[in-house]
């Protein structure tokens, strides 16, 4: 099985001389958008969403206003618990609060699996299918949750205490406790017949320094997570202690700092995998300043983001059986710098996906950032490359180039302008996907958080304003590749606790006979 996920490059710290990423590079493959593709993708049933305007427990979450640090907050999780018992959603309901999606096809359908993640309450791994190429989801099963407490007070925006046994104890106030760090990054490999489930163990002490979080799928029907315990933590609330992993969870060796998988090929008797390494707070010789005050992050909370020293690498390893892994020699090339400071340059990288081209090729699609988000988890836009040769070994999925950078970007978030002089404006060119107006919820729904303006600046009516990335690309038909991916409204979602973390989707078209067909995979 070819996993549908994939992403890009870094270079090691202290490695060989990095190529420099050109933004401008020549564009040898012409994808076009297909038009209306572009939708917030909606979810059948499942746990608690945002929004839900059906049932018995109607509700609108609101948002927060980032500019004061004292009531009112709104209500971040109206209608989450219900006479003490945590409430399910009824109807079809925007997608919130789910991000970093992974999805295969499934005989004419697409299978998603889900990172659900209630801000500072909760995260749970949900599995959904979609037969609308993604527009639209059908719940089937949740599990690997954090913890099944009720907020203490559903106004309070960081949830600092929840109920344990009828006594409210620190939750989000203790940085012993969880908040909503579990596991995440969901990644889905077939080795010698097993599914295996891959996550990132996101617990303080534990992200990205851990190797990942295995878990064998047992798949009963449509319902992929059967089997897997109701939470993947054994949580010592009333201890007030850090939760610890259940017993079932295993573990992948051989990865360095492995932050999450991003795609599978089988290649001659192994299967190379393409993942990414992040060093956190790994200083380099050449670090981001202070976001601009031009920056979205500015215009959203403020003030600026401090200083990031992330490192990212994108690193190939081999396996057999899907839990020893041996790295390749040396970083991926051709994709980014991760000592870059410009604007338009390309830092991290940190999600994405593969697609098998008909040339022995492989492209990807991936998210990515800079100095203008200061964040290494690299969401500013959707970008795509291909690898520089067929792919014959492992080795050669180590030599990209990107077609689709960041001054040419697939999907972005808000355009920002340096008012120099001269003026400069990021992206350079409008992306290939350039629309307003997409985002379903109206401003009475997330009040009191209204979009905030500054001279020559406005956030566009869009759920993807202030982040996109994690795309996920299947090719669904001919030439026509869907893709599944995260956005949200504002870079920080802290700032409007109403609309976040959310789940999109849109088409684009390769010429005839380039990506290989569906039924090939």
């Amino acid at each position: 099985m070819l996993a549908c996920r994939g992403l890009l490059f870094s270079a090691a710290a202290g490695a060989a001389v990095l190529a420099n990423v050109d933004a401008k590079a020549d564009m040898p493959v012409a994808i076009t958008y297909v038009s209306n593709s572009l939708a917030e993708a909606s979810i059948a049933n499942g746990p608690w969403t945002l929004h839900s305007g059906l049932g018995r427990n109607r509700h609108d979450a609101s948002g927060v206003l980032p500019s004061i640090s004292k009531p009112p907050f709104g209500t971040p999780y109206a209608g989450y618990c219900v006479g003490g018992q945590v409430q399910t959603a009824q109807g079809f309901n925007p997608m919130q609060p789910y991000y970093f999606p992974f999805v295969r096809p499934n005989s004419g359908w697409i299978q998603g699996f889900f990172d659900y993640r209630p801000r500072n309450e909760q995260e749970a791994t949900v599995s959904a299918i979609s037969t609308d190429g993604g527009k639209s989801w059908v719940f089937k099963d949740q599990a690997l949750g954090l913890n099944p407490y009720c907020p203490a007070d559903p106004t309070d925006p960081d949830n600092n205490n929840v109920i344990v046994s009828g006594v409210s104890v620190p939750y989000g106030s203790n940085s012993d406790n969880a908040g909503d760090n579990g596991l995440g990054h969901s990644f889905v490999m077939t080795i010698r017949g097993v599914q295996l489930l891959y996550q990132l163990n996101r617990a303080n002490n534990h992200i990205d320094h851990d190797q990942l979080v295995v878990h064998t799928l047992m798949p009963k029907g449509t319902h992929p997570l059967a089997g897997l315990p109701d939470l993947g933590y054994v949580s010592p609330l009333a201890s007030m202690g850090y939760p610890m992993l259940e017993a079932s969870a295993g573990a992948t060796v051989g990865l360095e700092n492995p932050d999450a998988i991003l795609g599978a090929v089988p290649i001659g008797g192994v299967t190379a995998i393409v993942y990414v390494e992040k060093q956190l707070n790994f200083s380099t010789t050449d670090n981001c300043m202070s976001t601009p005050s031009w920056a979205l992050t500015n215009i959203d909370t403020g003030h600026p983001r401090g200083a990031n020293t992330d490192v990212i690498t994108i690193r190939v390893a081999t396996t057999t059986d899907g839990i020893n892994f041996t790295n390749l020699s040396g970083a991926a090339i051709g994709l980014q710098d991760p000592t870059s400071t410009a604007f338009n340059g390309i830092r991290w990288l940190g999600s994405g996906s593969l697609i098998a081209l008909s040339n022995g090729h492989y492209g990807m699609f991936f998210g990515a950032g800079n100095c203008l988000d200061n964040d290494s988890d690299g969401f500013h836009f959707i970008g795509y490359a291909e690898t520089v040769a067929e792919v014959d070994s492992p080795s050669d999925l180590q030599n990209w180039t990107v077609i689709y950078g960041f001054d040419n970007p697939i999907l972005s978030t808000d355009t920002v302008t340096d008012p120099g002089p001269p003026a400069v404006k990021y992206p350079a060119k409008p992306p290939l996907i350039d629309v307003t107006g997409v985002d379903v919820l109206t401003a009475a729904q997330v009040f009191p958080w209204v979009r905030p303006t500054v001279k020559g600046t406005t956030y566009n009516t869009n759920f993807f304003s202030g982040r996109v990335y994690d795309p996920q690309a299947i090719v669904t038909e001919g030439s026509t590749v869907t893709i599944v991916f995260a956005g949200y409204n504002t870079p920080q979602p802290s700032s409007n606790l109403g609309d976040y973390r959310t789940i999109g989707r849109f088409q684009v078209r390769f010429p005839a006979d380039y990506v290989v067909p569906p039924l090939s995979h």
